[in-house]
């Protein structure tokens, strides 16, 4: 009986020993992996720019920490490659005309809202000067599966949670109302026409959903977010 008992002993110490490494290990993953930034300044007689690339590191899988980082540098490099023509373009044109010409300007910027070792979910903001009243902002949201290299959605991220869709646009809906002034007259209309399409990040607390420039409020109202507690699922989560 009492080698029974040893051999037991023994035996939950050594499965406490091997959760607590298996632990460890995924702590020291988690820690190693980071997102620095690639910055990339200038000008020339069509446009200034200023653009930050953010890049993963750290991944135990190098394939998907590779293919990540390229998405993040095809879309700042498309961004400032679509502008810089535009921006010739509209040099061209104002020689022509005989109007002044306004310099473009092309400006990105990130936010990091979410990193483990599984899941990275940053924002990416597109700022673009035309020569117009104001410059307008483009944000883009990318969420990964760190393991797989496969963007999340919504479904990825709300598992078991088959009514996702009639959850967010409620609790949007209850937060327009709780300020309607700085919200179109139809902004809830729109919400109400919810898809999967439409950009979300993730954070510890909640997934944010936004909306656009003009897209359910003034342009002074600026993008408008809207964090939906995890708390929010709890029926089904």
């Amino acid at each position: 009986m009492k080698r029974y008992l040893s051999i037991l002993v023994v035996s939950m110490l050594l499965v406490l020993v091997l959760v607590s490494l298996s632990l460890q290990a995924a702590a020291d993953e988690s820690s190693n992996i980071n997102v620095v930034s690639k910055t990339d300044e200038g000008s020339n007689k069509y446009i200034e720019w200023k653009l930050e690339t953010p890049q993963v590191k750290g991944l135990e899988n190098r394939k998907v920490e590779k293919s990540i980082n390229k998405e993040f540098a095809r879309t700042v490099n498309d961004f400032k490659n679509r502008l810089t023509t535009e921006a010739k373009k509209s040099y061209k044109e104002s020689e022509k005309e005989g109007f002044p010409f306004r310099k473009f300007v092309a400006q990105t910027v990130y936010s990091v809202h979410y990193l483990d070792s599984n899941t990275l979910s940053l924002t990416m903001d597109l700022y673009e000067f035309t020569g117009g009243a104001h410059g307008f902002t483009t944000r883009l949201a990318f969420n990964y599966d760190l393991k797989t290299g496969k963007k999340l959605g919504y479904q990825d991220v709300l598992k078991g949670c088959p009514n996702y869709k009639d959850i967010i646009v409620n609790e949007i809906i209850k937060q327009i109302e709780a300020n309607p002034d700085i919200y179109f007259a139809d902004a809830t209309e729109t919400v109400k026409g919810f898809t999967d399409e439409q950009p979300f990040y993730i954070t510890k607390d909640g997934i944010v959903v936004y909306y656009g420039l003009y897209e359910i409020a003034p342009y002074v109202s600026g993008i408008r977010e809207f964090l939906i507690p995890y708390s929010a699922f709890k029926c089904c989560l």
